[in-house]
């Protein structure tokens, strides 16, 4: 267990109890009052971390602290909001039961590892991950070109599979957007 020493905390109280104020009013210009709380908090956790780096005035470091904690909150908002519109890009939106779309992902998916490795792996990175070919192609170690051929025989094979069993849904063919994925 961690001791800490009355002198440094009776520092830190001081600190926090004379820029507690100033520093939630930063924090409620900056972002929603239901985010301030955070902003501060995590503000003086670092000032408690780094307590004798701490100047004086302590205000203009603990608001320096503030602004990137609120720059950090920031750019993991953009990243979820991002995340977010990539699913909903990506979603699938079909009209029928639930079930029939449930056994036609079964099917997809019973498919998928009939397949080989490398043909599976293809098809995921492109079809699940989003990937472009060239993309695909940087993962997997190999040429675009390369890629592109092996794409377009295992989405070949993946719809013989599924159409050599009971009624499946059929996979697109999708191909090349620009002549510059296939180089």
């Amino acid at each position: 267990m961690v001791r800490i020493d009355d002198d440094a905390r009776g520092e830190f109280t001081a600190l926090y109890e004379a820029q507690y104020a100033p520093v939630l009013r930063y924090a409620l210009r900056e972002v929603p009052g239901h985010a301030a709380g955070d902003v501060v908090a995590e503000t003086f956790m670092t000032a408690w971390r780094r307590l004798s780096e701490v100047p004086d005035p302590p205000l203009p470091w603990l608001l320096g602290v503030a602004r990137r904690v609120v720059a950090n909150q920031r750019r993991g908002e953009t990243r979820l909001r991002r995340l977010q519109l990539a699913v909903g890009e990506h979603a699938v939106f079909v009209e029928g039961s639930p079930a029939e779309t449930l056994a036609e992902r079964d099917a997809v998916r019973a498919a998928l590892g009939l397949l080989s490795v490398a043909d599976r792996e293809l098809l995921t990175l492109i079809g699940w991950d989003g990937l472009s070919v060239r993309e695909a192609a940087q993962v997997l170690g190999i040429r675009a070109s390369t890629a592109s051929v092996r794409l377009h025989r295992a989405r070949r094979r993946l719809q013989d599979r599924l159409t050599s069993g009971a009624a499946a849904p059929t996979i697109p063919d999708h191909p090349l957007s620009t002549a510059e994925e296939a180089s």
